[in-house]
């Protein structure tokens, strides 16, 4: 960790990753949905209008994802991130403003290239700019700040809603967002080591880490493949939906806005932890184990929610399974793509990460409004536990397929 005397610079732009994490998927993007039974009960709007708004924003922050990263060789770093920053943290604190639900409408289209441009990929691009070692690590350790600092701010903003009323509550969380990124994309974190003069921590390494990595297993070309694993990226990132409904749930069933939060504490908890205990089973069993535990973890979860029970513990541990859904989310497009796609993986990860989040916005909507016509979200909770036992089955069946085919190239050689 330190190079002679002195702490590697990588590690500071560690420190600037976390807090971008914190800000930017943590605080802005976990957070916003505890606000969504206030704001539907003053309106007197529907959960599938409310909806409306997440299915747009996630709409924009996948279509943002690309164009935001082919800014990064154009524009500095630091200047493109404070931008987004200001932006969405403006957009956040805008919602204290607003009394008609087009308005929100009319913001998820700034707030998802906002977010489009601060969650996940400039960390992880970052990361891998910095770090020739320990890549796995370090990148656990960002990501797992959002958790971190949704299962801290969650209650926060539920206080502040309780105490001051929701829109003041948005005001300071936007505010509290910009704290935290600010610091980071103003001071520390810059695109490539070579900006500053520097090397990569553990670039020595890099040469065989990446020989390693470059084969493509043999069913890369096979488009069936391709198809289940596009699937196996849309179980997560649907069932990940469901936890932007909490408050609506919560609400639907009689709980309390303290209950909503301490499934979205729990649920940000678990995402924390899933991202280390997840990278753990990955790096010892591979991508198909890895995805298989994690959808029995969904499947506990939803069936606990779609039970019909509401005794608060069955129900905390599920939401702390459901946020399993986040750490998938954000890692197994690139899990699958190292797996199957090495020689391949910039260009199959864009493609899952892009469908996956795709998918997951129109999820959102259809959820939203299919508990309006339902009266209840009890059956979509059961229906997705149905989806992630198949995503159980279609592990083991893409881990025969694959140790037939590795088996297969051995023998003919």
């Amino acid at each position: 960790m330190v190079k002679g005397k002195k702490l590697h610079r990588a590690w500071w732009i560690l420190i600037g990753c976390i807090l971008l994490q914190a800000g930017g998927t943590g605080t802005l993007s976990n957070c916003n949905s505890i606000f969504f039974s206030s704001i539907t009960a003053e309106l007197g709007v529907g959960n599938g209008a409310m909806s409306l708004f997440v299915t747009i924003r996630t709409i924009l922050t996948a279509l943002a994802v690309g164009g935001v990263t082919m800014l990064y060789k154009k524009i500095d770093l630091r200047v493109l991130l404070t931008g987004l920053s200001l932006l969405g943290c403006g957009c956040f604190a805008a919602q204290a403003l607003f009394g008609e639900i087009w308005q929100w409408y009319l913001m998820a289209i700034p707030f998802g290239i906002a977010c489009g441009g601060l969650v996940t990929v400039p960390a992880t691009i970052v990361i891998n700019n910095w770090f020739h070692k320990q890549v796995g690590l370090v990148l656990g350790i960002a990501l797992c700040s959002s958790g971190i600092a949704g299962a801290v701010i969650a209650p926060l903003c539920s206080a502040m809603i309780t105490t001051l009323g929701w829109r003041s509550a948005a005001a300071l969380t936007g505010l509290l967002a910009l704290v935290l990124l600010l610091p980071a994309t103003l001071f520390i974190l810059r695109l490539t080591p070579e900006e500053v003069g520097c090397t990569p921590y553990g670039e020595e390494e890099r040469q065989g880490a990446t020989i390693r990595q470059a084969k493509s297993s043999p069913l890369s070309s096979n488009l069936v493949v391709l198809l289940l694993c596009l699937l196996l990226v849309m179980i997560p990132n649907c069932t990940m939906q469901m936890t932007s409904h909490f408050s609506l749930f919560a609400q639907q069933e009689g709980l309390t806005l303290a209950d909503a939060a301490s499934f979205t504490s729990m649920c940000m908890l678990g995402n924390t932890l899933g991202k280390l205990v997840l990278g753990v089973i990955n790096d010892r069993r591979g991508a198909w184990v890895t995805n298989g535990i994690a959808c029995v973890a969904l499947l506990l979860a939803t069936a606990a929610f779609g039970s019909g029970s509401l005794w608060m513990p069955a129900l905390c541990t599920g939401a702390a399974l459901m946020g399993v859904s986040y750490s998938m989310q954000a890692m197994l497009p690139a899990l699958l793509a190292s797996q199957i796609y090495a020689g391949q993986y910039q260009k199959r990860y864009s493609l899952l990460m892009t469908v996956g989040t795709l998918v997951g916005a129109a999820a959102s909507t259809a959820i939203g409004t299919g508990s309006d016509i339902l009266g209840s979200y009890r059956p979509i909770f059961l229906f997705f536990a149905v989806c992630c036992g198949i995503g159980v089955l279609l592990s083991g069946v893409l881990s025969g397929w694959q140790k037939r085919a590795d088996q297969d190239v051995t023998a003919a050689h």
